[in-house]
């Protein structure tokens, strides 16, 4: 009775957002307030000197930490709350978090990212993070092979495994105009950053002369960037203009990033969300998530790919099926950001207020 009575109440009182305000994390903050949730949004961001991202990555950040906790004492003020969710939280050390415990009932973070590798990737990025993370509540961390391993290991705690997410109003199918749908066609799209591996297989599909259109950062620091030139659109996607350019190609893949060791992504949600036909790595969670040939094509290498995607191009009716598809499982799936963040809310309500 009394867990009924404060989740009801929950529904009326305040949430605080520690996270940036842009891109997936502001996503996840508007699902909160969609859901019924008061959101006091707060970016750890704010006050951080100019080149504060490179001091991270290079050296761990040191003296950001202090600059964060003000920074959040500053904007928090008096304000109380029943539970906080920290996003990513990259630049939340000790002193930052111990602050939010202060102003805050109950702590969870949600971190797409994979800091709890030993090493991570971007190890230096995360020393902050590992530094605060046994002081969470709760950590919630996406599907990932040694997980619950990892993250026991760094925090002594049981983590909460979830999905990939879409979002319920950025990544679903919007009426475009003519010239927009002109603009942004493509018959095969991979909408992604560069990365070690990830070049080589590219050019595979490029040499095969797949009609294919790359879009993200740094593919021109490939070392097999002019065998991929002709490709690259010299473009990052954001917002509106990626949810656009999924929508309007034909073909669209996801490529995994082993050195998170993901075996699906963020992409393996929107891209059916938005309702286009994707084409993804084999995987034990692709596999979890669609059915092969209906809902989704899978790969095991760049050849197979490359005949997968031709079958998606010369084939309308299995185009449109495996799009349809693939859409209808998402909301099966529930891998939207509403029913991701109810479900932390919900987890960390069940938890007892335990503090030191």
């Amino acid at each position: 009775m009394l867990l009924i009575t404060w989740r009801l109440g929950m529904l009326h009182g305040k949430i605080l957002y520690i996270g940036s305000k842009a891109g997936t994390s502001l996503h996840r903050a508007e699902a909160l307030r969609r859901s019924g949730y008061d959101v006091v949004h707060i970016s750890p961001y704010e006050d951080l000197p100019k080149h504060w991202a490179l001091w991270l990555s290079r050296f761990g950040g040191p003296g950001l930490d202090g600059i964060v906790a003000r920074s959040l004492k500053r904007q928090i003020a008096q304000q109380r709350f029943p539970i906080a969710l920290v996003d990513s939280g990259d630049v939340v050390g000790p002193k930052a978090l111990r602050h939010i415990r202060q102003v805050a009932s109950k702590t969870a973070n949600y971190c797409q990212d994979n800091p709890y590798g030993d090493p991570p990737p971007e190890r230096r990025r995360w020393t902050l993070f590992r530094r605060a993370a046994p002081g969470y509540d709760l950590l919630v961390t996406p599907r990932r092979e040694n997980a619950d391993v990892l993250v026991q290991k760094l925090t002594g705690k049981q983590p909460m495994q979830v999905w990939f997410s879409a979002d319920e109003v950025a990544h679903q199918p919007q009426s475009l105009t003519k010239a927009e749908t002109a603009e942004w066609a493509s018959d095969v799209i991979f909408a992604g950053a560069w990365m070690p591996g990830r070049d080589a297989f590219m050019a595979k599909l490029v040499e095969a002369g797949l009609p294919l259109k790359i879009y993200g950062l740094r593919w021109e620091r490939s070392p097999d960037f002019e065998r991929i030139r002709s490709a690259v659109q010299f473009r990052f996607l954001n917002g509106a203009d990626y949810a656009k350019a999924i929508q309007c190609s034909k073909v669209a893949l996801v490529l995994v990033n082993g050195a998170n060791s993901d075996l699906h992504t963020t992409r393996s949600t929107e891209i059916p969300a938005i309702g286009a036909a994707m084409c993804a790595p084999r995987t034990i969670h692709h596999a979890n998530l669609y059915r092969d040939g209906d809902e989704a094509l899978f790969f095991d290498n760049a050849d197979e790919c490359i005949a997968q995607c031709r079958r998606l191009l010369a084939d309308v009716d299995l185009r449109e099926r495996v799009a349809s598809g693939g859409r209808h499982r998402t909301f099966q799936n529930r891998t939207y950001n509403e029913d991701l963040m109810k479900s932390i809310v919900d987890r960390l309500s069940d938890l007892p207020e335990v503090r030191a």
